[in-house]
């Protein structure tokens, strides 16, 4: 029986129809909770200039790739959704959330690995986890290109394991989609090419090692004495000897072994060349980030080729290496026609479908559009490492993944046990993945909440195998019975919380997915207050309100008021404040005092947008204080219960002025009554953070 009709036999066996069905009812419901309630949200700042360049585009006046905004792929298709659904919030977010169900969908493709329990499991976790529902209802590029390096990922390990002429084609094809998403596609190949170096020279040393011990290593007999009877006329018993020839491979050293060493040697020396950079890579005085870098790769090529050369002197053929196998399988004409596809494709996506070769101008891209494509995203995503944009802390990602992910966390531990125990190629990518992963993300300078979600799925995928691996032991008894109730209570609070977190409270501070350029909901209520209030004034005064936004508080904005006839991004300051416009939105630094020609103007004060940056030691000075560290995070995981710290701060606000000309704003009070103007709905707190005044403002 061949190997292809077993494993058909098996994928229709009465527990594989079983995990068809499941896999369907769970991919419905990634469906319904992906796309429900999308617009329910208010925007974040980069939500908003994704949906305005996807605008841009769609009437013709986008400028080109600029590595500011990350590339230019979404907006085209963002752009191609507004044309067919037309704008609106959740069409804005369509793009991610369609990426999230493929990414919940994809571990389809390696059920053969993931085993009948490990399948479901990895599908079933990338459902509920609170992270991933979050992040594929974000209007940002990060869904869309976590789906794009999955699928690289999948074409990865195949080209591997089943390599077909097809594949670099695919492959390259991937990594410039990835490109034209996001400038991270550089850690992709980063890790896969270390991974590729390490995997390499694994394969010449099992070859070399293997043709070493069957040269010279003499056959071992084992002796065995026996008395015989021989039945006759004098019925003799006599002693007979004999040896029997003991398999060679009971004396070498297993190819699991090896494949074990190669795996962890290589994570140790990625884990030391990390911590020899540092945790700020964009200040490196002595040694630049790119030369310590750089001796990595060396140091992976010279093992290389040392072990190249074991097997050279082994006259082992090196057509008979795996890796170097699997990457001449498609042949040279495979790998160049990749390369003209990915080619032609990257010139198309860079130009705007050849329609602009030029560059936008900027700073930031200043050549021409295939080489702001080639170079120019490199160069900004290196600059950008000194700034430190985000959270500062190395430890900010291992935080949130055990606040939220704890039990895919739990999960991968086990997974990780597994693939040491049994390494085999399937589980080398899955943990290199998952370890380099955690590790880069970690080390590079800017560290956000949406970054996490790179992390988090080899993660969830290494759980799946851990989960495979608890299965196919098959413990009886308590441990069996305490097993499956952590994984009900993981799953169902990780299903609670992906609720709240994404229905109830998305927006709201307090949530650590929430990050700086936030919009609070009254940002949205007064756009819908302008909307109004133009309209009233046309009705009234027969003209439309003039409507001046400063700089430091235009997004969201901009979107909001996409289609509003006077509203204008301005730079205000108090010397230049424009003092003839009808509604007038500054930052808190901008107030004016209501006086001269400004009598004319009532000031009311909003928040434009929040966060909260807990210290997560909760500001102890030592062991005695370890319980205020325990209360406020049991707090917080029980009721998302905020907390202050010494050095921290309740959640906060950037907070700002809008001001109303006297004649709108009573018109304003006149026809929306007593809810003008609205504040919108806030959260509020019963701890150490009681009430929303903690959050700053400009006169405190």
């Amino acid at each position: 029986m061949t190997n292809s009709t077993s494993e058909m036999q098996d994928h229709l066996s009465p527990i594989w129809r079983r995990i068809r069905h499941v896999a369907v009812f769970l991919s419905a419901v990634a469906v319904l909770s992906r796309l429900s309630y999308l617009g329910i949200r208010a925007f974040h700042h980069d939500e908003s200039l994704d949906a305005w360049f996807s605008l841009q585009y769609l009437d013709g006046s986008y400028k080109g790739y600029d590595p500011v905004y990350h590339g230019p792929l979404r907006f085209y298709l963002n752009a191609a959704f507004f044309w067919l659904f037309g704008q609106s919030d959740s069409v804005a977010r369509l793009l991610p959330a369609l990426s999230g169900i493929g990414v919940v969908l994809l571990p389809w493709f390696w059920r053969r690995n993931l085993g009948p329990i490990g399948t479901p499991m990895a599908m079933a976790l990338l459902l509920v986890s609170p992270t991933m529902l979050y992040f594929s209802r974000f209007g940002r590029e990060d869904s869309f290109f976590l789906f794009l390096t999955f699928l690289t990922v999948i074409v990865i390990f195949s080209l591997l394991a089943t390599p077909k002429r097809w594949h670099p084609s695919v492959l390259l094809i991937l990594l410039v989609l990835g490109l034209a998403v996001k400038e991270s596609v550089f850690l992709t190949v980063f890790i896969f090419g270390s991974f590729g170096m390490v995997l390499l020279a694994q394969d010449f040393f099992i070859a070399s090692f293997s043709q070493y011990r069957r040269k010279n290593i003499q056959p071992d007999y084992k002796e065995f004495k026996r008395e015989i009877l021989i039945e006759g006329v004098n019925r003799r018993t006599i002693s007979v000897q004999s040896k029997v020839l003991q398999p060679i491979s009971n004396k070498k050293i297993p190819e699991e072994a090896i494949r074990r060493i190669f795996l962890l040697s290589g994570i140790l020396l990625m884990f030391a060349v990390f911590l020899w950079i540092g945790t700020n890579p964009g200040e490196q005085k002595d040694v630049p980030t790119l030369l310590k870098l750089g001796a990595y790769g060396m140091s992976l090529a010279i093992v290389i080729f040392v072990c190249a050369g074991f097997t050279a002197r082994s006259r082992v053929q090196f057509s008979e290496i795996p890796t170097l196998r699997s990457l001449c399988v498609p042949r040279t004409t495979g790998w160049i026609l990749g390369v003209v596809v990915a080619g032609f494709l990257f010139t198309a996506l860079f130009t705007q479908f050849f329609q602009h070769f030029g560059g936008p101008g900027s700073i930031t891209a200043p050549h021409g559009a295939i080489r702001n494509g080639l170079t120019s995203g490199f160069e900004y995503w290196l600059g950008e490492q000194a700034t430190v944009r985000g959270d500062s802390r190395w430890q900010y990602y291992l935080v949130l993944l055990f606040a939220y992910e704890w039990l895919a966390i739990a999960l991968a531990g086990v997974g990780i046990v597994s693939v040491i125990r049994k390494p085999n190629l399937f589980g080398q990518v899955i943990v290199w993945w998952a370890c380099a992963s955690l590790l880069i993300y970690s080390w590079a300078g800017e560290r956000m909440p949406w970054l996490m979600i790179h992390i988090l799925l080899p993660l969830i995928i290494l759980a799946a195998i851990g989960a495979q691996s608890i299965w196919d032991r098959k413990r009886k008894g308590l441990t069996t019975f305490f097993l499956g109730i952590f994984i009900v209570l993981g799953l169902g609070y990780s299903t609670v919380t992906s609720i709240y977190s994404s229905y109830f409270r998305g927006g709201e501070p307090q949530e650590l997915f929430v990050q700086a350029g936030q919009a609070t909901p009254e940002v949205p209520e007064w756009a819908g207050h302008l909307e109004a209030l133009d309209r009233l004034s046309l009705t009234h005064f027969g003209r439309h309100l003039e409507v001046r936004i400063d700089s430091d508080v235009y997004w969201p904005y901009g979107w909001y008021l996409r289609d509003f006839p006077t509203s204008s991004y301005a730079v205000i300051s108090k010397d230049s404040f424009p003092s003839t416009a009808d509604i007038i939105f500054v930052p808190h630094w901008d107030r004016i005092a209501l006086e001269g020609e400004f009598r004319t103007y009532e000031e009311i004060p909003y928040e434009h947008r929040w966060w909260w940056v807990p210290e997560f030691d909760s500001g102890i000075n030592g062991p005695r204080e370890l319980g205020d560290l325990i209360s406020s995070w049991g707090s917080w995981i029980w009721d998302r219960e905020p907390w202050d710290s010494k050095s921290g701060k309740c959640p906060a606000s950037l907070s700002g002025s809008v001001y109303i000309k006297k004649e709108i704003y009573e018109l304003g009070k006149e026809y929306f009554k007593e809810s003008f103007p609205s504040r919108g709905e806030k959260p509020s707190y019963g701890k150490a953070c009681a009430t929303v005044s903690n959050f700053l403002r400009g006169d405190q």
